[in-house]
Formats: structure tokens, C-alpha cells, sequence
């Protein structure tokens, strides 16, 4: 298969369409649908950045030199996101679905995907069934606390919602500075860079600070919505313009988000995190209230 197609198959477990995909689902489907997805989402972003930084695991392109890779990735690679992220992000949409159907279109992407990272020298076959594992295990671990976690978030007043949230957050950020702490005391051999052909940055604490961030931000927005989500429009039009207001601040702050593992430029990466999470889920819908749309 040419390499252009497998190139264009492996953006089907790219984090910025999934990114997309899950807000205009919250904002024009179902925004219960689209939190469990974000959650989803947040959850697996936060343990794979945390594993690859602990596994310290290189690329087949690092190692080999006459491996051309589809694209050039800076991390470790063990886990592969794109092959851990998919079953999550495909499988919730299929259960949704209640089609039996939607089951075997999830598998298939999941699965091409996947293959993608292995003939594209991105990933070795190990990096990606290591991903697929922890993806499902994720998934099942979603659906089996997914009624309980709902039912603490009812009875709970605002003040425990958040507090329970930041707690979570805070959790997955701790073992992530834990992860990123053990990797910046390894030295990247001077090899795996002559071999890439391009600078390395496997130590990326900043990742492990934003989407925590963009977690805790989305929660406090739910909090502060209550379930008041803004009625739907009948106009499709009006509809339709949600995402076209919605979707560009959210690109502004995680393009302008810093990339320094600097103590206090990690505290601005987590709020510019919070600040597009509760974007997301609390600030484009108060805005869409207002505008009637």
C-alpha cells in the first residue's frame, strides 16, 4: 500500500480529531455522550504520555536508520497512542449506536489504524499491542464505573463535585511528574537521534500537566452548567454555527498553550488547560444560550 494512504489511514487515531469530533458531539448530539467521550479521551491521553515516559521504549526508526517512517514523532513510543486511544474513542460511538454493526466498523478502524503504525515504521508491533490492551482495559474500566461515578456526581453539592474532580486530576498529573521525573534521569543515546534524523523531546511533562487540565476544566463546567445544557435550536442553520463559534478559541488556547518544563510555566499550561476544557463544556454553550443559537 502506497505510503500517502497509509499516511492518510493513520489520521483515523489522531487526538485532534477525536478533540473535535467529541465537543460538536457535546455541543449539537448529546452532551452526555460527548463528556463520556472526553473523559475517555483525557483518561487515555494522561496514561499514555504517563507509560511512555515509564517504558522509555524507542521508535523502529530511531533503531533502524533505512526504516523511513510515515511521520516524525518526538516521544517515546511504547505505548502507541493511536492504537490505545481508537478502541476507546470508536467503542463508546459503537455502544451508543446499539448497533451491532457499529461493533464491527469500530474493530475495523481500531484495527486498521493500528496496522498503520506498524508499516509505517511509527510503532513496533509490540508498542501497538501494548496499546490496544490498555485502550480495551480503559474501556471496560469506563463502562463498569461509568454508573456509579454518575450517580456520586448527582448527589453530590457543587462544592464536592469539584473537589472530587481536582482530586482525579491531580492523581493522574502526580504519577505523570512521577513518569516524566524518571525519564529526564535517562540520556537519549546520541544513535536513536542520528537514526530519527530529527531532534527528540521524549520528556514532555507540559502534556502531562494540560490534559489533566483540560479534564478538571470540563468537569468544573458541568458542575457550574447543573444540567442546564441550552436548547436546541430548530433551525439547522443556527445549528450549525455552534462549531464555527465554539471551536476557535479552544484551537487558539491549546496552540498557545506553553511547552517550557518550567515549575511556573507548568502552573499557566494547567490554567490555559482549564480555561479549554471549561470553555468546552460550560462557555461556548452559555454563549450559544445567549446568542439563541
Amino acid at each position: 500500500m502506497p505510503d500517502s494512504v497509509v499516511a492518510f489511514l493513520t489520521h483515523f487515531g489522531e487526538i485532534q480529531l477525536f478533540i473535535v469530533a467529541t465537543v460538536c458531539i457535546y455541543w449539537l448530539i448529546c452532551p452526555r455522550l460527548g463528556t463520556r467521550l472526553w473523559f475517555a479521551l483525557c483518561l487515555s491521553s494522561s496514561v499514555q504520555q504517563t507509560l511512555k515516559m515509564a517504558f522509555a521504549q524507542a521508535r523502529p526508526y530511531w533503531l533502524n536508520p533505512d526504516l523511513v517512517a510515515i511521520e516524525k514523532s518526538t516521544s517515546y513510543g511504547m505505548p502507541s497512542g493511536h492504537a490505545q486511544t481508537p478502541p476507546l474513542f470508536y467503542g463508546i460511538l459503537a455502544k451508543s449506536s446499539r448497533r451491532r454493526g457499529a461493533y464491527f466498523l469500530a474493530a475495523a478502524i481500531v484495527i486498521l489504524t493500528g496496522w498503520t503504525r506498524i508499516v509505517g515504521n511509527v510503532h513496533s508491533l509490540e508498542q501497538v499491542l501494548t496499546g490496544w490492551t490498555i485502550g480495551v482495559l480503559l474501556l471496560i474500566s469506563i463502562f463498569l464505573l461509568e454508573k456509579p461515578a454518575t450517580q456520586w456526581w448527582q448527589r453530590s453539592r457543587f462544592i464536592v463535585r469539584v473537589s472530587g474532580s481536582f482530586a482525579l486530576c491531580a492523581v493522574l498529573m502526580a504519577f505523570g511528574l512521577w513518569a516524566a521525573f524518571h525519564a529526564g534521569q535517562q540520556i537519549v543515546p546520541q544513535i536513536w537521534v542520528e537514526n530519527a534524523g530529527h531532534p527528540l523531546r521524549p520528556v514532555k511533562a507540559d502534556n502531562i500537566i494540560i490534559v489533566p487540565g483540560l479534564l478538571f476544566g470540563w468537569l468544573l463546567g458541568l458542575a457550574l452548567l447543573d444540567g442546564n445544557y441550552p436548547p436546541k435550536p430548530e433551525k439547522k442553520l443556527k445549528l450549525a454555527l455552534r462549531p464555527l463559534l465554539g471551536l476557535p478559541p479552544i484551537a487558539l488556547l491549546l496552540e498557545t498553550a506553553p511547552g517550557k518544563e518550567i515549575e511556573l510555566i507548568l502552573i499557566i499550561t494547567f490554567i490555559v488547560g482549564v480555561l479549554a476544557g471549561l470553555w468546552s463544556s460550560y462557555g461556548a454553550p452559555f454563549l450559544f444560550k445567549i446568542l439563541k443559537i
